[in-house]
């Protein structure tokens, strides 16, 4: 079949959204012919990939749609994103229209970005129409606003107040969900969102997974400190500074390392925070590539995960597919994919409860070698669960129970 995709963001060379809709219509390619529109600042990386791939050119036909960009407006209002994002999806629109005269789309799907506020234009195609995975439907914990510093705060809290007004007021969302063949939910939470919103049931696909490949992985035995790996943006919402808090309360302090990867806003913040902690065993390697960050991960023995507000996260299933048991927030996406096996679920009740509670989870892993490594062996098993090629299966059937 001829699949029309609408695919903002895609790279074969990054995580995140363009990870995501690089992955989905790569494992897709394999089924139907696939007309995928993209933003034009991935075209360099989507050239690159294909002139040392030239073999993997065949079910893919690429076209790319320049977005308007203002900087400085963007520092100033960050959901100013949102006005040029919608600007460039009716673009896609016309572009789509004069698309579909030449090819005939047997399929349109909407694939990303997966946040459920811009749902795009193309569902009055009047085609068969997927949408998703869609996700963004969650509210940042409010007792756990002022953690993330005076500007986190506020941003998080008007963050939240939109949100609520979009779910309950937007037209145009409300349409493109009841245009809509099938749907895609990111998470149960965000299932459970639609359905209690718009009486709509969804199919739950992830949007996150990783390659399958085999490997020989097997859980590494811990002698010496406990190695705590910590890896996203040093942005409020991430929220290190849980963890930072987090160690001086734990009984084997002194006995444990944090690794921590990446940068941001937060990064100086976080590391006066630390020194004023007294946390000493503690190295802040910056940003570094994909290969050097597995590394240190996999020289880990846990990965620590606080985000506040995301749905999941690619790194998510590349620590489980390590072997390193995970504590998280029990929370969003997060919740969904981290069980007793694999590891363990935070519950958020104030900040004082979470800090105190994290705490006692790496004593927990640090005091029980058992534990750690059964949850390390439940981290790999777990990890299999989530690769982008059982994923493309689930969508082709999608796209084959649509065209019938």
């Amino acid at each position: 079949m001829k699949i029309l995709v609408n695919c903002y963001a895609c790279s074969p060379y990054k995580g995140s959204e363009p990870g995501m809709g690089w992955n989905f219509v790569k494992c897709l390619s394999k089924y139907h012919e696939l007309h995928i529109i993209t933003e034009s600042k991935f075209q360099e990386d989507l050239d690159k990939y294909f002139n040392e791939n030239p073999e993997e050119k065949r079910n893919y036909n690429f076209y790319f749609l320049k977005r308007e960009r203002h900087n400085l407006l963007r520092k100033i209002y960050p959901p100013s994103y949102y006005w040029f994002y919608k600007k460039w999806q009716k673009k896609v629109l016309i572009f789509s229209q004069e698309l579909d005269k030449h090819y005939h789309f047997d399929i349109i799907h909407q694939l990303n970005m997966i946040g459920y506020r811009e749902p795009g234009y193309l569902y009055k195609l009047n085609k068969p129409f997927v949408w998703g995975p869609i996700g963004g439907f969650n509210i940042t914990p409010w007792s756990l606003l002022s953690s993330m510093g005076i500007y986190g705060c506020i941003f998080y809290f008007c963050r939240n107040i939109i949100n609520l007004y979009q779910m309950h007021n937007s037209k145009r969302i409300r349409t493109a969900i009841n245009s809509s063949n099938i749907l895609i939910s990111a998470t149960k939470d965000d299932h459970d969102k639609i359905l209690k919103l718009w009486n709509k049931k969804s199919i739950i696909i992830p949007e996150v997974g990783f390659t399958s490949q085999e490997n020989n992985i097997l859980p590494r035995k811990r002698n010496g400190n406990l190695k705590i790996c910590w890896s996203g943006l040093h942005i409020p919402r991430k929220s290190l500074n849980l963890l930072l808090e987090a160690i001086p309360l734990c009984k084997n302090k002194e006995n444990i390392e944090l690794h921590i990867i990446g940068d941001g806003e937060c990064n100086s913040k976080w590391k006066k925070m630390a020194k004023r902690l007294q946390i000493n065993n503690i190295k802040w390697y910056g940003w570094v590539d994909r290969e050097t960050a597995m590394n240190i991960m996999q020289q880990s023995h846990i990965f620590t995960i606080t985000s506040l507000s995301d749905a999941t996260s690619t790194v998510l299933l590349e620590a489980l597919s390590l072997g390193l048991p995970v504590i998280a927030l029990n929370h969003l996406g997060f919740a969904n994919v981290i069980t007793d096996n694999c590891g363990i679920k935070i519950d958020i009740k104030s900040k004082a409860q979470l800090i105190n509670n994290l705490s006692k989870a790496i004593d927990n892993i640090y005091e029980n070698e058992d534990l750690r490594l059964h949850l390390a062996n439940g981290a790999i098993n777990r990890s299999k669960e989530f690769s982008w090629e059982s994923k493309a299966k689930i969508i082709n059937n999608i796209y084959l129970q649509i065209s019938k």
